[in-house]
């Protein structure tokens, strides 16, 4: 007899583990996760933007494109001490081609790059822009779920006369909507 009472415990406990395991799965069918999508999709976009500047940065892609672009920019406010009239509207193309090579399809942006001039003296630091980078019709279509990264940098590469200038690029990355 009480060999048979120990066989019941056993069955009884297995039951008890699978109804046990039964009811967890069966709540983590109704329930949300930890992050939301949202929030899951905006350090994914977040992470897409930094490794693009990033990757930029270690192959020397500002200075090799955007070098007498940049220099003109420098030797403009040097000789006048404001930024140049009109250079806000400046297409980016080849920015725009190697981010888009770059970036999953999909996938809108806008990069804007500035060149950043430090006044000592009077203890400033004026934004001067360049121009924008971008793989669709700025005035046409918008951007959902869109991530805004700020990036400094500092050119180091060839061309010599650009090394030492800085840039800080202000990417939006997102999706069309």
């Amino acid at each position: 007899m009480t060999a048979r009472r120990g066989q019941v415990r056993v069955v009884e406990a297995v039951l008890a583990v699978f109804m046990v395991v039964a009811v967890i799965l069966l709540l983590m069918q109704f329930t949300r996760p930890l992050r939301s999508v949202y929030i899951r999709e905006t350090s994914d976009l977040r992470r897409l933007g930094y490794n693009l500047l990033n990757s930029m940065a270690e192959n020397n892609v500002y200075e090799k494109v955007l070098g007498d672009l940049i220099y003109e920019a420098n030797q403009r406010f040097s000789a006048s001490g404001k930024c140049p009239e009109g250079w806000e509207g400046n297409r980016l193309d080849d920015l725009a081609f190697f981010a888009s090579t770059v970036l999953p399809q999909g996938l809108l942006f806008r990069m804007d790059v500035y060149t950043v001039h430090y006044d000592l003296a009077g203890g400033r630091a004026v934004l001067c822009p360049l121009g924008y980078a971008a793989n669709f019709d700025v005035d046409k279509v918008s951007m959902t779920e869109a991530e805004p990264i700020i990036y400094t940098y500092v050119c180091t590469g060839d061309p010599d006369r650009v090394r030492g200038s800085a840039l800080l690029v202000h990417l939006t990355i997102g999706y069309s909507g």
